[in-house]
């Protein structure tokens, strides 16, 4: 789901616990740090840049990013005048990671994110290289700070123990 539908989920009640990349609102979730986790680039497999393995952030700067650029604070390169937009939606940026990729793909710009993600969206038409000079976006494991049981806080310290870092 998208960070809004996991807020949503935890803070409703639907879900107990979740993973989540940070930041999160704050206050609202206890959260477990679990492990950070690097960031890729998404490029048209027609893109200049598409053969190599990794590009620097700065690389990018003549390539139209198709994200909200707060989303990449280390991003100093253009942001379209006029983002891509599906049909009615006012012209912001593609609503859902699919029509990011489209985007992509048609070559109108790149779209930054988790490495973990990219596995899950494979094409042929676009590739995802290894992203340098971005922070890593931190993985979490996150629960209401209403939500008291043994089980949860359980499966919280084994989740920590399992995949968390190791000790200092």
């Amino acid at each position: 789901p998208t960070l809004t539908a996991q807020v949503g989920f935890l803070s409703g009640g639907r879900v107990d616990v979740c993973s989540v990349r940070l930041p999160l609102p704050e206050g609202m979730f206890e959260v477990v740090p679990l492990f950070p986790e690097p960031r890729v680039v998404a490029l048209s497999s027609q893109h200049p840049l598409a053969e190599l393995k990794a590009v620097h952030v700065e690389d990018l700067r003549d390539t139209a990013l198709l994200q909200d650029p707060r989303h990449v604070p280390e991003w100093r390169g253009r942001v379209p005048r006029d983002p891509v937009a599906s049909p009615g939606d006012g012209g912001r940026f593609p609503a859902t990671i699919e029509e990011c990729l489209e985007a992509v793909a048609f070559g109108s710009g790149c779209y930054v994110m988790p490495a973990g993600m990219a596995g899950f969206y494979r094409r042929d038409d676009v590739v995802y290289l290894t992203l340098e000079g971005v922070a890593p976006r931190m993985v979490a494991l996150a629960y209401s700070k209403h939500r008291t049981m043994p089980e949860l806080l359980q499966f919280a310290e084994l989740s920590r123990r399992m995949l968390g870092p190791g000790p200092d």
